[in-house]
């Protein structure tokens, strides 16, 4: 069967939330994937809640309630309290006809199974202080803090009493129960609770197969739940203090003998706390709110307004009970599943930083985007097979870093790096041997060391690559320039083409710029046949200039094998 908590790892994008986000640290990456390690999890669905890419899901047994209710017996819904709040307001009295669309033969109250467990948690005299409604706070005691077993009071659940409730009264059915909590799925399937329930569907579970059957809550008839017994304030079980409410306890917070809490934090901080609890009744709900914010809840709603529909649904006037409840066996039993983590030696720690680059305390940032609330516990799990070393951004960042410094520099072309104004900021060293210079002249302009044109081009906008060939220090080198915005950054690329040998085809970019130095010259010489006569031998040494570039770009000969090779430009001594 499949858990009933489990990651769709297709869906999984490497963010660590719930890594950051789990209680009990039960989640493990591996390969970059957040899979759920099953026998550290508490099953209390926070990441469910908190997975942005909804690759924490809880188990459907949609097709199993489906089948059951179709089946020859009669099936019981056992609802838990907090449906006035997924369905609030006039939805509430609407449900158990909307339940009985989808097939089931009667629709009860969870709350009267609570009303029944309160009864006997707080007996006096009993053992224990901490009530245990919550699963999941058994769950977090049973693995995590077994030595504080003997404060937990041994009642079972009030679903699980509410189960035997409907099963005495009626002995052939099957009861499902529903609510917003993923923990109740694995709850049924403990040893001691055997039989008690048959299935256990969540809020989003049902809201589904309503859909699927096209049945609208808000479209059926006002309708009574097949009540047991009395329910009394039971029915504020969902919201913290309801239980100690409906045991007649004031829960207001401020009275020394009696304390409600929720929320992991303040369940973790109850449990580490040194001394006995003796003396006052604990009761404690693991989700943040209460259960009314449980993981499959799936629901409209702030908590204030969930907790008002709650609170509004348990003060509606209602009939007198039928009576008192049968008895049913609800003692509870607790044991030990307490799992040791593997220890941890400083080498190890420090072995773990030197990889990462972290063993100067001055790169352990403590940042927690790997999940982790520091640097230390993210080293203590990659130890213990929990974590990965690449899920240090930091790391990675300067990993990435040091991988594009490698590439720039092992590259055997030029590169340089400028800045906004065209300041040179980096450069390879094959760029240093081409233009004969050192690192000594970063900061200075590129116009400095070679020709700017592309450059400037690039820098007055409209285009965001350049490319042209030049003559520097007796090389001929092909030049691509670009820009990359973001960063107001420009990099050039140099390649040293004196020695090659060219095709027609990888003439193009040389003929281009022979095209435009041509299309300069004719303007050149239109603009200054009009100006005055002392300026015409000026012009006379620049048309001859550009000619010569036309005549060394085109002085070709034809080798064997059919390659063109180019010509070297004639030197001033050759003049005729």
């Amino acid at each position: 069967m499949i858990h009933s908590i489990y990651t769709i790892t297709a869906n999984c994008q490497d963010c660590y939330r719930c890594v950051r986000e789990c209680p009990v640290g039960a989640i493990r990456i591996s390969g970059g994937q957040a899979k759920i390690v099953q026998e550290l999890c508490i099953r209390c669905g926070t990441c469910v809640k908190e997975c942005p890419q909804r690759a924490k899901t809880v188990r459907s047994d949609t097709e199993e309630a489906k089948a059951l209710v179709a089946g020859p017996r009669p099936v019981a819904a056992s609802v838990a309290p907090a449906f006035a709040a997924r369905w609030p307001g006039p939805l509430a009295p609407r449900l158990p006809s909307a339940l009985r669309r989808l097939g089931f033969s009667r629709c009860a109250e969870t709350a009267e199974g609570a009303y029944y467990v309160t009864a006997r948690s707080l007996e006096p005299g009993g053992q224990g202080s901490v009530c245990t409604a919550c699963p999941v706070v058994v769950n977090y005691v049973e693995k995590y803090r077994s030595g504080r077993l003997d404060d937990l009071i041994p009642v079972v659940s009030p679903m699980v009493a509410h189960g035997r409730l409907l099963k005495a009264s009626f002995p052939d059915s099957l009861v499902v129960f529903i609510g917003p909590c993923a923990a109740k799925k694995d709850e049924l399937l403990r040893p001691e609770n055997s039989g008690a329930v048959d299935l256990a569907l969540t809020f989003s579970e049902l809201a589904g197969w309503l859909a699927d059957e096209g049945v609208a809550v808000e479209d059926c008839s006002e309708s009574g739940f097949d009540s047991l017994s009395d329910a009394g304030d039971a029915r504020l079980f969902p919201v913290s203090g309801g239980m100690l409410r409906t045991g007649g306890l004031e829960a207001d917070g401020l009275a020394a003998a009696v304390y409600p809490l929720a929320g992991p934090d303040e369940v973790k901080n109850l449990f580490a706390a040194d001394g006995s609890l003796f003396g006052k009744t604990v009761e404690p709900l693991f989700c943040r709110g209460g259960c009314v914010m449980g993981p499959a809840f799936d629901g409209p709603g702030t908590f204030l307004e969930r907790r008002e529909a709650v609170i509004a649904w348990a003060s509606a006037p209602r009939p007198a009970p039928p009576g008192p409840p049968p008895e049913v066996q609800h003692r509870a039993e607790f044991v030990s599943d307490q799992r040791k983590l593997e220890d941890v030696t400083e080498g190890q720690i420090e072995r773990v930083f030197e990889r990462t680059g972290k063993l100067n305390p001055v790169f352990q940032l403590n940042c927690g985007a790997c999940g982790y609330v520091s640097c230390r516990e993210n080293a203590m799990a990659v130890i213990r097979g929990m974590a990965e070393p690449e899920m240090c951004i930091p790391y990675m960042k300067r990993l990435a870093q040091q991988r594009t410094d490698q590439i720039m520099e092992t590259s055997p072309n030029g590169i340089v790096v400028l800045d906004a104004e065209l300041c040179m900021v980096k450069m390879n060293t094959a760029f240093q041997k081409m233009f004969m210079c050192s690192a000594g002249i970063l900061g200075r302009r590129i116009s400095y060391l070679v020709n700017s044109e592309g450059f400037e081009k690039l820098q007055e906008g409209g285009i965001d690559k350049f490319e042209s060939i030049r003559s520097k220090y007796g090389i001929r080198y092909h030049e691509i320039v670009y820009s990359i915005r973001d960063a107001r950054q420009y990099v050039g690329i140099y390649s040293d083409i004196s020695k090659i040998r060219f095709d027609a085809g990888q003439l193009d970019v040389i003929k281009s710029q022979t095209l435009m130095h041509a299309r300069e010259f004719l303007e050149h010489q239109v603009r200054f046949a009009q100006e005055m006569a002392h300026f015409l031998g000026k012009s006379a040494a620049q048309s001859e200039e550009i000619a010569r570039r036309i005549i060394a770009l085109y002085d070709t000969e034809e080798p064997e094998g059919g390659e063109r090779k180019w010509s070297s430009l004639p030197t001033p001594s050759a003049r005729g």
